[in-house]
């Protein structure tokens, strides 16, 4: 017991609290861009529901069509459903691809503008790199050295050193961006 209350009294002076430093806000040009995005994929999803409409709605005429045939039906009305029918498979299928193309302008245009966006906010350092390399990228926190900042992503400190070209291990700063490879 009586060494309860030092053993308590020095865990309270030894903790402190460590607080995290709030998170930059990324460019104002790069939230608007992501905001940009956003509204377009609303967009074109609001595009994607209105031809599934239209796919449903040609299938209820299909179905429509198909209900209203009389059980004896002559053979000049037999063709004349027969082409009916065709015509809305034939829309059913243009409104299917006319879809598939609409997916894959969406994905190509996302594509292209997260592309753009990547690149007009990579580091200086980043086009020194071979475009075949990957990794993440890591901002420099207070009280972080390289070795601590390699121990913790798993590299090597020689591997971090050679892919942001530094001179030297103590060669960083806080709040400098640090390529991770993977």
């Amino acid at each position: 017991m009586k060494l309860l209350f030092p053993a308590a009294g020095l865990l309270c002076a030894v903790s402190g609290c460590v607080t995290v430093g709030e998170d930059s806000a990324p460019p104002a040009a790069t939230q608007a861009d992501v905001g940009y995005l956003r509204e377009e994929i609303r967009r074109l999803n609001a595009r994607l529901d209105a031809t599934d409409g239209e796919i449903g709605r040609l299938q209820g005429e299909l179905q429509a069509t198909r209900a209203a045939a009389p059980d004896t039906a002559s053979a000049a009305e037999v063709r004349s459903v027969q082409t009916q029918l065709d015509d809305v498979q034939q829309q059913v299928r243009a409104v299917d691809a006319a879809r598939i193309k609409d997916r894959q302008e969406i994905y190509d245009d996302i594509a292209k503008k997260v592309s753009s966006l990547m690149k007009s906010s990579a580091p200086a350092r980043a086009a020194a790199r071979s475009p075949s390399q990957t990794g993440i990228e890591h901002v420099v926190q207070p009280g972080e050295t390289l070795s601590v900042i390699a121990s913790a992503y798993g590299v090597k400190l020689s591997v971090l050193v050679q892919a942001n070209q530094l001179k030297s291990a103590d060669q960083i700063k806080v709040g400098q961006k640090l390529f991770i490879p993977d």
